[in-house]
């Protein structure tokens, strides 16, 4: 079950057109998206996927960040044909640098409306000795040109591990979601049921 946090004033109205969510496709929140779907329900309505490519070692070659890149567009692309609803324009990007610095130039760049952010519950350590907030969702809250959401996530769904590594595809793009896929988009609730 998804927990909303809304970070905007209650006095507002909101009716996003577009919408910008950032996922890693590591550990990405397959309950965010089913929550994006309810906020897109304006025609018109756009969703832009967004993964920042990150690494912690000075890499040579140009070549690596366009593997990863391409691997990524890649594991979006699919997330957004079996995810969001067909009448949901979407949008996929993949940038690559620092990720708070890239999701605020993705949002200034697309306009975005709203930006969701997908957040977990922190572990009993970290809960005792980190700050309350990750640095990235901090920066972004403070920096961000457009209204924000920030949704608790419980399950993490990671893409390589599910549908194998992104060079060796054997769909282009799938016209649905692998079992367990889908069975991570089914409320709690429904899973016990079933």
């Amino acid at each position: 079950m998804v927990e909303p946090r809304w970070l905007v004033r209650a006095d507002e109205t909101m009716s996003p057109e577009r919408i910008l969510l950032p996922l890693d496709i590591r550990k990405c929140p397959l309950e965010v998206i089913s929550e994006v779907n309810g906020l897109a329900k304006y025609p018109g309505a756009n969703v832009t996927l967004l993964h920042v490519v990150t690494l912690n070692i000075a890499v040579p070659e140009k070549r690596v960040y366009e593997e990863l890149s391409c691997g990524a567009h890649w594991y979006l692309e699919r997330l957004a044909r079996g995810c969001l609803r067909p009448d949901i324009a979407n949008i996929i990007h993949v940038r690559v640098g620092k990720v708070a610095k890239e999701i605020l130039a993705e949002a200034a760049a697309g306009n975005a409306d709203l930006i969701i952010l997908p957040c977990y519950p922190p572990s009993f350590w970290s809960r005792l000795f980190a700050p309350i907030l990750p640095r990235v969702v901090e920066q972004v809250i403070r920096e961000a040109p457009c209204r924000m959401f920030q949704a608790s996530a419980q399950d993490r769904f990671n893409c390589e591990d599910i549908w194998g590594r992104a060079g060796n595809r054997t769909d282009a793009v799938p016209s649905h979601l692998d079992a367990v896929a889908a069975l991570a988009l089914t409320p709690k609730q429904d899973r016990a049921a079933a």
